[in-house]
């Protein structure tokens, strides 16, 4: 007969194990979610698409050349001796894109018992296409900064816009979309792409001044003309909408009306 002991162990495995198949079936399903939410809004990652690379370390080989690849799988580099590095959808946590750049940080500690995560930054020879950008980013799922938005993305609204920086800003064109705001400059790595799930909220004191907060950035607008009411009310509802569309923490909870929208349309 077995022990008590032996079967409460026996019990807690079985348990365990069948957390973790669970867990991967619920992460595949969120996969594969994320992917058809990029097929509707017309980014797919389907098509594989790579690039000769170069990767920076923190060593005395400094930058290692290569192949990066992205992909609805995630991002692989493969250097020039073979080694190969992969990095799937779920283990990273943010990224940032640009058309030569791309910088990964991901769930994994840094060594030597350093704080923080580690990331993963690479030169990129050809241009990362806007349709690859926005793939990621809606397969991702989770905030980061796109700097490759698509100019040719149909547009609700379009405002000439100064965004305002220490060494001077840029000028360049706020684009509203149906799923998100870009900022279009031909300055390097100052335009944006944000989805609604990269934006926490919008300020917009007066009608020529925009305020963007993103989880992973701020930009500061000098409007050059004005931004309507019902443009900055259908923004920040949309906003709302989206955020409290993911029952992360409090699923089942009713939820009413955007306060915050109503709390800009009263200063206004």
């Amino acid at each position: 007969m077995l022990s008590r002991n032996w079967t409460r162990s026996g019990w807690a495995t079985f348990a365990l194990l069948t957390a973790t198949v669970a867990s991967g079936f619920l992460i595949s399903a969120r996969a594969a979610e994320q992917q058809g939410v990029a097929e509707e809004s017309g980014y797919s990652l389907a098509a594989r698409w790579e690039t000769p690379a170069r990767e920076h370390r923190m060593t005395l080989e400094t930058k290692v050349h290569g192949t990066l690849a992205v992909d609805a799988n995630g991002v692989t580099f493969r250097s020039g001796n073979g080694r190969e590095q992969k990095w799937a959808l779920a283990d990273i946590r943010t990224a940032f894109l640009a058309p030569h750049r791309m910088i990964i940080e991901t769930y994994v500690n840094r060594s030597l018992h350093r704080p923080g995560e580690r990331r993963y930054e690479f030169d990129l020879t050809q241009a990362m296409p806007a349709s690859v950008a926005a793939g990621l980013a809606t397969v991702l799922a989770r905030p980061l900064e796109n700097s490759v938005p698509d100019s040719e993305a149909p547009a609700i609204a379009t405002i000439p816009a100064h965004h305002r920086a220490l060494a001077g800003g840029t000028n360049g064109v706020l684009r509203f979309r149906q799923d998100g705001i870009d900022y279009v400059t031909s300055s390097k790595e100052d335009s944006r792409s944000w989805r609604w799930t990269d934006l926490e909220t919008l300020s917009n004191p007066d009608p020529y001044h925009l305020f963007v907060f993103g989880y992973r950035d701020t930009y500061t607008f000098d409007l050059k003309a004005p931004l309507a009411r019902a443009l900055f009310d259908r923004a920040t509802d949309a906003i709302y909408a989206h955020n409290v569309s993911i029952p992360v923490y409090a699923p089942g909870i009713a939820t009413g009306p955007n306060p915050q929208s109503a709390e800009m349309r009263e200063k206004r």
